[in-house]
């Protein structure tokens, strides 16, 4: 791959034209402790300062892209860390979602427990053909945490949702695709050309200045109940827009594409 390359201990961070795509790396299994997170976090905020990205890959390895929360550290842990596990996890995943530059998970083997949070998390996620997702931390007796729950039943319903957790069971990438938790699913080697063939897409049809104000207006909107609420957010985003862009000069360039 061209482009720039940025490491840092737990992750790496690649620069193809508009597109960053970060990489975990945190062997054997990409799992969730502070120091990951504080990794992934660090990595995005460099990214949001730097106006060329447009739209930000995450990816695991070839055969995990993340099995969860590090229950080995988590067990050797004071009390104390754990709380702190926890908060950071749940600032990480809030973080995230609300991410201002559009997010892609690529997706190829084991996404469990946290790993899935993290792919759920991101706007978009393709699937590699022989990706396997699933939530085991029902098998040892935990709920969803960080703040993932109500992300998850947002994004595959109520009756997936319960499956999942109530079977403790993996499910393949197809029945991934059959539930809406992945928008594609493609052959393994082709995962990371088809997330940037999705970045492409985003960053060829929407102005750099909408997409943070698409994704705050979905995520403020969506947990309002009045229609006139939603319409005062659609507005509040609409004229911070105008006021940082020359509209007419703006649509006299659009219209002349079409």
């Amino acid at each position: 791959m061209s482009g720039n390359t940025r490491d840092s201990k737990l992750v790496k961070i690649d620069v193809l034209n508009q597109t960053a795509i970060i990489t975990l790396n945190k062997p054997p299994v990409n799992a969730f402790f502070i120091d990951l997170f504080n990794e992934i976090t660090k990595a995005l905020d460099i990214l949001e300062q730097d106006d060329k990205i447009r739209v930000v890959i995450i990816t695991g390895g070839d055969r995990i892209f993340s099995a969860g929360m590090d229950l080995k550290a988590v067990g050797e842990a004071s009390p104390e860390e754990v709380l702190n596990l926890m908060e950071t996890g749940y600032n990480f995943f809030q973080r995230l979602e609300k991410y201002p530059k559009p997010t892609i998970a690529a997706v190829k083997g084991h996404a469990l427990g946290g790993g899935l949070g993290l792919a759920i998390a991101c706007d978009f996620r393709i699937a590699g053909e022989n990706a396997v997702f699933g939530l085991p931390e029902s098998k040892i007796g935990f709920p969803l945490l960080w703040g993932v729950t109500n992300l998850y039943l947002r994004t595959v319903g109520r009756g997936p949702a319960l499956d999942l957790l109530l079977t403790g069971r993996n499910i393949t990438a197809q029945e991934a695709l059959k539930i809406n938790l992945v928008k594609t699913v493609v052959p393994d080697e082709k995962v990371m050309e088809e997330a940037l063939k999705l970045a492409d897409q985003i960053i060829s049809n929407i102005p750099p200045f909408a997409a943070r104000a698409i994704k705050t207006v979905l995520y403020e909107a969506y947990r309002e109940t009045s229609p006139r609420k939603v319409f005062d957010i659609e507005n509040r985003n609409a004229y911070e827009i105008l006021t940082q862009i020359d509209l007419k000069s703006w649509l006299k360039e659009y219209l002349s594409k079409k």
